[in-house]
This record gives structure tokens, C-alpha cells and sequence, in this order.
């Protein structure tokens, strides 16, 4: 009796522990951020160079003007990436071309979304900055990321970019 007790205790520390997930650092960093701010990313150990690219909610690919767009869309549609309720973080190391260094980082949904689209950024941020440039792509060495308001239902928007200087 004594094994099977042993067993059943093992099988639900198991699925406790699988329920859960552990929260990536980057997503941390982001949710604890307020609005209305616009800051430098953490050291996450990503090489000089590295291209950070969110995908928003059911985007399944970058607009065709991004920089890296061709490599990464060919890596989403290897993939057969569709989009989703979830965002996405495409993860771009400097080193050869193809699909080396590529990487996709999966969040889930959380109490703030990530845009990246100029419309949509124009049509339901609050506020940008004038000091910020919202960009589909950036290099972490730029990387910015600005926290703001929707307008209609006042949820936290994290939108990539660069600060002007």
C-alpha cells in the first residue's frame, strides 16, 4: 500500500507543479510597468545586435516593410505559425542567415497587450510621446518600450520602439 501511496502523492505534485507555469522575465518586466512610461529593456542576455520583434494578437506574420521580414516570415511559415489569443516575441541573434539564430517566445494574455501596428497605434493609444518611435523591429542596444492606455477600455499597451534623440 505504502508504493501506491508514494505514487499518488508524486502524480499530484506533478500536476500542481504543472499548472504552474512560471512567467517568463521578460514577461515580469512587462507587466509590472505602469502607464504613461517609456523605458529601456532588461539585460536579458541577448547579443548586441539582436532584433526584437512582437507579434500582436492573431498576427501571423511582419508587414513585408520590416526589416528581417522575409527571414522571419519564412521561419513563421516553416513553422505554419497562425497567430492567436497569445502574443509572440520573434527573437532575432546576429548570425547567419536562414533560420539560425531565430528563436519565438511565447506569452500568454495578460493584463496589457502588445501592438505594433501603426493603425492600430494611431487608433487606440492614448498617448505617444513625441520623443518615441514605435517600430515593428528594434535592436535590443535601442530597444524601448513605451506603456500606455487604450483609449476605449483603458487596458495597458506595450508598444515597441526606439527613443528620438
Amino acid at each position: 500500500m505504502m508504493p501506491l501511496l508514494r505514487a499518488a502523492r508524486m502524480l499530484v505534485l506533478m500536476a500542481l507543479g504543472a499548472c504552474s507555469a512560471e512567467k517568463h522575465a521578460f514577461d515580469r518586466h512587462l507587466a509590472q510597468l505602469r502607464p504613461d512610461t517609456v523605458t529601456a529593456l532588461p539585460d536579458m542576455g541577448w547579443p548586441a545586435g539582436t532584433m526584437l520583434c512582437p507579434l500582436s494578437l492573431y498576427q501571423s506574420a511582419l508587414a513585408g516593410s520590416a526589416p528581417l521580414a522575409g527571414r522571419v516570415n519564412a521561419f513563421l511559415k516553416k513553422k505554419q505559425f497562425l497567430g492567436g489569443e497569445d502574443w509572440s516575441l520573434i527573437v532575432v541573434r546576429p548570425l547567419p542567415a536562414g533560420e539560425a539564430g531565430i528563436e519565438q517566445l511565447f506569452f500568454k494574455r495578460a493584463d496589457y497587450d502588445v501592438l505594433n501596428d501603426p493603425q492600430r497605434i494611431g487608433r487606440d493609444a492614448e498617448k505617444v510621446p513625441a520623443g518615441f518611435a514605435p517600430q515593428t523591429c528594434v535592436t535590443v542596444e535601442q530597444a524601448r518600450v513605451l506603456v500606455t492606455r487604450e483609449q476605449r477600455a483603458h487596458r495597458k499597451l506595450i508598444i515597441f520602439g526606439t527613443a528620438l534623440t
